[in-house]
């Protein structure tokens, strides 16, 4: 169980009228190895620990794989799947994504992706094969069979963005463009809005998506509003996805940007800043919600668009 601050709890009284009553979370985790926080948890755990933020109002998920070390193991990568398809049995409102390293052949696939409500696909680069993978191109751990797999079948692929100007990088918008044009039928999601944890990355650059309409946009644990003004008023509320990023998002602390990068700031700086200042932390899902709240509010969003990112472009983008 979560142990929620004080500060914490003034927000979510602040965040009581905000938030809509159906919640469809697009980017959360399950692990049945350690991850984050915790050594395995599900979505059971997920709506416990969450339950203070959303209080009665519905929650769905769609649950992504934690990119545990041990997935590099075919093995384990099984077991994994097997994991999330007890959890989608357990919790049939939801929907799930595994994950897929880059040497996964098309056939390979085809026999792990059976469960009717797994509807995407999720990449990640600590599976590249290159040995700084903070720098690896896209296409170094999204193979073209994943991409080739999940066009056919019309599922959504959850891209983390690396390289140090994430969206920015020139190499990775090329890549992503010829994706979207390459993959008609996938839905593209930009997970932290295309990391822009150094907001100034997506601010400069979002525009160039705007004709790729199957380009989306999760906010998940983003902590700072830019670069969810800018998406949307660069490409609209309807291609935009609340999400948690549970259980990373279940520590103190919080993203900022700084100088031309970011930092995350942990529960040890927290520590070390309260020695010279009246420090009053929040959990990172209450930091990210409030940024969320000021970009809608900043943004002139209507309470139909602040239900459509909290629920129904989810519905949508996951076809359920």
């Amino acid at each position: 169980m979560i142990d929620y601050t004080n500060c914490d709890l003034e927000a979510i009284k602040i965040l009581d009228d905000f938030l809509p009553e159906k919640i469809f979370d697009a980017h959360m985790h399950i692990s049945p190895y350690p991850f984050a926080v915790a050594d395995r948890f599900g979505i059971e755990d997920y709506k416990r620990d969450a339950a203070p933020i959303f209080s009665k109002r519905y929650l769905r998920c769609a649950a992504l794989l934690a990119p545990a070390n041990e997935l590099k193991e075919r093995e384990c990568q099984q077991r994994a799947t097997s994991f999330l398809e007890e959890q989608l049995d357990l919790f049939p409102d939801s929907v799930g994504s595994v994950i897929v390293k880059p040497e996964d052949s098309y056939e390979e696939l085809s026999l792990r992706v059976k469960h009717p409500r797994i509807k995407g696909l999720k990449c990640y680069h600590k599976y590249a094969a290159t040995p700084n993978t903070d720098k690896a191109n896209i296409y170094e751990y999204l193979s073209r069979d994943s991409l080739s797999f999940a066009n056919d079948r019309e599922m959504s692929i959850m891209l983390h963005l690396v390289k140090e100007h994430a969206l920015s990088d020139p190499e990775n918008m090329r890549q992503i463009k010829e994706i979207a044009r390459n993959f008609p039928r996938i839905k593209l999601i930009l997970a932290h809005c295309a990391r822009a944890f150094a907001a100034w990355t997506a601010i400069e650059s979002v525009a160039e998506l705007v004709p790729y309409e199957n380009v989306f946009f999760d906010f998940s644990a983003i902590c700072e509003s830019p670069s969810m003004i800018a998406i949307f008023g660069k490409i609209g509320a309807s291609r935009c996805m609340w999400g948690s990023d549970y259980n990373v998002s279940m520590m103190l602390g919080k993203a900022i940007s700084l100088g031309d990068s970011f930092y995350w700031i942990n529960e040890e700086d927290v520590l070390s800043f309260s020695n010279g200042a009246n420090i009053r932390p929040r959990h990172i899902i209450v930091e990210n919600l409030m940024a969320v709240r000021e970009a809608c509010a900043l943004a002139g969003l209507s309470a139909k668009n602040v239900e459509d990112v909290f629920y129904k472009n989810a519905e949508y983008v996951f076809n359920c």
